[in-house]
Formats: C-alpha cells, sequence, structure tokens
C-alpha cells in the first residue's frame, strides 16, 4: 500500500477540508488498481473485508444467480441517486434474493455508487456460487442473501480490522477517555436521520482521536444503539492497545482512527461538542439507573 503524508502549514478550514477530500479519493483510486490485481487468495486485503455466508456444497441454481445479478444492478443503479442507502427483492419463491447496500454518511452520491460497484465485483470474485455474502468497503457495505434480513439486527458475523504498524496506544486510553466518548457518539449517532455520527476527540488533553459510528438504516434507533456498543465491547478483544481500528458487523461499523477522514464537508468538531458527547452518555446512563431503581424498589413493596 502507499501511504501519503500531508503537512499543512497554513489555509482556512475549507482548504484543509478539500485536501483530505482529495486524499481519501487518491487512496481510493491506487485502492482500486490494487485490487485490480489481486488473485483469488485466502488471506483478506487490509483495506477491505467480506464474508461468505453460505458454505453449502450446493451451488445456488441458474435462476437464483440471475435474479443475483440483476438486483445486484438494480442496487449499483440507485446509488447513483439515492441519499446512501437501499434495499431490493429480485425473483420469487425459493430463488427470491435479498439484497442491500449502505454508504458512509458523508460520501457523495458519485463515490456511493463507484464502492457499490466494485463492491459486487469484489463479491462475485471472493464469493462466487454463494447463496448469502457480505463485504465492507471503504465507503460502502454490500449483502445479499436468500433469506429476508430486512429489519433484523443481525451481530454477526463481526469482523475487527487494525493496523498492526501503529504503535500501541498510552496505558488506560481505551478504558478512560476513549470509552466514555465513544459510547457518547453512539448515543448521538444513532439517533440521527442517517443513523452515522463523527467526531474529533482529544485524548489526555494532547492527543487526537477520531471516531466514527454508522448503523444500517433498516434497524430501529434502539437496535443501532444495541449493535454500535456490542462492537465497542469488542475492541477489548480485539484492539484495546491500538491507536487505530475497526469493527464491522451487517447491522453496524464503529471506527476509530489517529487521522481525519471525514469527507464531503463534514467538519471536525469543537470542543464544546466533545463534552456534549459525555453530557449526552452520562444522561443516558442516569436514565437507565432511575429505571433500574425504580423496579428495583416496586420489586420490593411486592
Amino acid at each position: 500500500h502507499i501511504n501519503y503524508m500531508l503537512i499543512i502549514h497554513s489555509g482556512d478550514c475549507s482548504k484543509r477540508r478539500m485536501v483530505y477530500q482529495w486524499f481519501f479519493i487518491i487512496k481510493f483510486m491506487c485502492l482500486l488498481c490494487f485490487v485490480a490485481g489481486q488473485n483469488s487468495s485466502n488471506t483478506q486485503p487490509l483495506d477491505y473485508r467480506y464474508a461468505c455466508l453460505d458454505q453449502t456444497s450446493v451451488p445456488p441454481s441458474t435462476t437464483y444467480q440471475t435474479n443475483l445479478d440483476d438486483l445486484i444492478s438494480s442496487l449499483s443503479s440507485d446509488s447513483a441517486t439515492s441519499n446512501g442507502f437501499g434495499n431490493g427483492t429480485s425473483g420469487i419463491d425459493e430463488n427470491m434474493v435479498y439484497g442491500l447496500y449502505l454508504c458512509r454518511g458523508d460520501v457523495n452520491t458519485s463515490l456511493c455508487h463507484s464502492c457499490v460497484q466494485n463492491s459486487s465485483i469484489l463479491l462475485k470474485q471472493h464469493c462466487p456460487n454463494t447463496a448469502s455474502a457480505i463485504l465492507w468497503y471503504p465507503f460502502c457495505l454490500l449483502r445479499y442473501s436468500n433469506q429476508n434480513f430486512f429489519g433484523n439486527l443481525t451481530l454477526t458475523p463481526r469482523i475487527p480490522m487494525f493496523d498492526a504498524t501503529q504503535n500501541f496506544t498510552s496505558a488506560g486510553e481505551f478504558d478512560s477517555d476513549a470509552r466514555v466518548l465513544m459510547n457518547g457518539l453512539i448515543q448521538m449517532g444513532s439517533e440521527e436521520p442517517l443513523m452515522f455520527g463523527t467526531h474529533m476527540f482529544n485524548i489526555n488533553g494532547t492527543q487526537r482521536r477520531y471516531g466514527w459510528v454508522q448503523c444500517s438504516r433498516d434497524i430501529t434507533t434502539e437496535e443501532c444503539r444495541t449493535c454500535l456498543s456490542n462492537m465497542l465491547e469488542d475492541v477489548e478483544n480485539c484492539c484495546e492497545e491500538k491507536k487505530v481500528w475497526r469493527v464491522f458487523s451487517p447491522s453496524c461499523i464503529v471506527m476509530y482512527e489517529t487521522q481525519p477522514f471525514f469527507l464531503n464537508g463534514t467538519s471536525e468538531p469543537t470542543p464544546q461538542q466533545g463534552m456534549s458527547l459525555i453530557l449526552s452518555f452520562m444522561t443516558f446512563r442516569f436514565q437507565l439507573i432511575l429505571i433500574l431503581l425504580y423496579h428495583s424498589s416496586r420489586a420490593k413493596l411486592l
């Protein structure tokens, strides 16, 4: 992979956002070149993850494959004009295919469309003759199945990814500031119309970290919060001491980075907004405590 380093000495926020956006577009194009040269390997690349969920020895019927191709084509076309999310079906009875795509909440329709197109190519490459599969790409998620999963909270498979080249975090970073701030981001992001949230954190008052949460828009706000909280719990097992990590599941994604990755005019939040994240999380915890105390008192009276 090619690593880029940008040093910005001066300039306003709009110029800085433009540089960051060009940085991600360049990296995305390099990724496409990298993927095009890949052969069929059991080792998954760093920049995307996939899961072939139907490993039966009997491949799907020709009719199912045709319906799958039609559905993928329809979803790809829809992504060129949508607000970053779409689902649909193709076929009938045992040959019906259910499909869904979800683009990052800060990308434009052009990048969303390109991501869905390339995700479909990769799924065919990595999961041929499978009735159910999912792929997480840098800017989108693409999923299909022979079972109706629309509106279902799906926590598995969950796939962690971290940057092994990054140094370890300072001791206790995730247990203190990062956990509280990410939990606050989960509370706020799950209630947004697009079900995603981003934020810049100051860790220990000196180090910047960038958080990202997003849910599939076919689940409820409460299910979104449950999904993201479950992904955050997985960090303790896979990535607690890493500076850069991501945890993917079919229904939600959590990311934690050392570099800004916001696109399409999404600005870095202010320190005051960081305090609002903490207050949001603490308010949510306080409400839970009140509910538990209420039920406990009722149980004693009974």
